[in-house]
Parts: C-alpha cells; sequence; structure tokens
C-alpha cells in the first residue's frame, strides 16, 4: 500500500494491528519512504510502564507516539521527559472518536465528552505534550483553551457512513474547524486507494 500511495500522503500512522504484527526492523524500515512516522500505541499503564515504553520507541525511527491522557499529569509528564531525549513528539489521545456521551456514563464517566476533553486538554497543555488526538467536533473548544497543542484528526469520513465512529466530519470541514493535521485509514484504503485521495484532496477548498 505504501508503496502505492506514499507521494499522495503527508505522513504514515502505524496501528496496533502494524505494531503487533511487525519486528522493530520492519518499522524501521518505513523511514525509507522519508516521512513522518506516527506510532498509534495509545500507551495507558502505570507510570513506570508508561515511561519504559516509551523509552522503548528509541531506535525505531519515528517521529510521533500516542498517549492515553487518563494517564494522568504526573506520569505524562515524565513520560514527555523521556519522549524528548529521543526526539519523539508525545500525542494524548483525548476522548476516542467511537465513544458518545451515553458510552462515557456507562462507563462511569460523570462528564459529557465535550467536558471530559476539557479536562483531559488541561492535561495535555499543563504536561507539555506536543499535541492531541481529538475528533473534529472538539478542535475549536481545544484550540481555545490551549492553541500551542497541534490537534490530530481522526474520524474523518467522506459521506454519511460512520462505521463505529460516533463523531466525525468531512476532511473539508475539519480542516476549516482548525485540524492541523488529518488522521485518515479506511476512506483511503477502502477501494481504491489513489483514487480515495484524489477524491478527498478535491473535496478540500
Amino acid at each position: 500500500l505504501l508503496e502505492l500511495i506514499h507521494e499522495d500522503i503527508s505522513g504514515i500512522k502505524i496501528g496496533l494491528q502494524y505494531i503487533t504484527q511487525r519486528s522493530p526492523e520492519e518499522i524501521r524500515e518505513l523511514s525509507k519512504f522519508k516521512k513522518p512516522i506516527f506510532y498509534d500505541g495509545k500507551f495507558f499503564d502505570i507510570k513506570n510502564t508508561l515511561v519504559e515504553s516509551v523509552k522503548s520507541l528509541k531506535n525505531l525511527n519515528i517521529n510521533y507516539a500516542t498517549v492515553h491522557l487518563l494517564n494522568g499529569l504526573d506520569a505524562l509528564k515524565t513520560a514527555n521527559q523521556a519522549a524528548q531525549e529521543i526526539n519523539v513528539n508525545l500525542l494524548g489521545v483525548s476522548v476516542l472518536t467511537s465513544l458518545s456521551d451515553e458510552d462515557l456514563e456507562s462507563l462511569g464517566f460523570r462528564d459529557k465528552v465535550g467536558d471530559q476533553v476539557k479536562r483531559l486538554i488541561q492535561i495535555a497543555m499543563e504536561a507539555n505534550l506536543h499535541g492531541v488526538i481529538c475528533s473534529p467536533i472538539e478542535i475549536k473548544m481545544i484550540k481555545k483553551i490551549a492553541p500551542k497543542l497541534k490537534c490530530f484528526t481522526p474520524g474523518i469520513r467522506m459521506d454519511n457512513t460512520k462505521d463505529d465512529q460516533k463523531r466525525t466530519m468531512s476532511a473539508n470541514e475539519a480542516i476549516k474547524e482548525g485540524s492541523d493535521y488529518l488522521i485518515i485509514g479506511r476512506p483511503i484504503t477502502k477501494g481504491n486507494p489513489k483514487e480515495n485521495i484524489k477524491n478527498i484532496l478535491s473535496s478540500i477548498d
């Protein structure tokens, strides 16, 4: 797939399916495409394990890595220091785009999605993270609270298909909201990737 589309994209995201099936050597080899590598491991664990997991990324030639903001301020500060020492930019996952207000309530959270994201963004800002993973719906709110945080935006859908995503927008809408980076998976990979990318780009004003 990357051989086919690497000239049409601005970065490469590797998720859990890729990470769990590939060796460190294979991950390192992705740097041959000369694109930023985004390691989407969504680390979430006790402080020591979190920090050691970040340190383990040292020789993978990656540029970005994700951690859950629910790790808490203290753990995130230490993890971010470890990441900076190996030139990796940490991105904090706020609330997954597959979750709704009802989902949070069923999990025991008292806040609705918007309020929970706001609470987590304060933590990301205090931990001095490079950016956050957020749905397009929360971008404007985040930019008001923490204008220096980069917004990486999943939940991009080009039609009314939402599949397992609940908080979505089109690429054009997300950019207008202020997204710094769009994270696009299935709308590219399902069907003809080259044609899909062309259609996405042509949809942007």
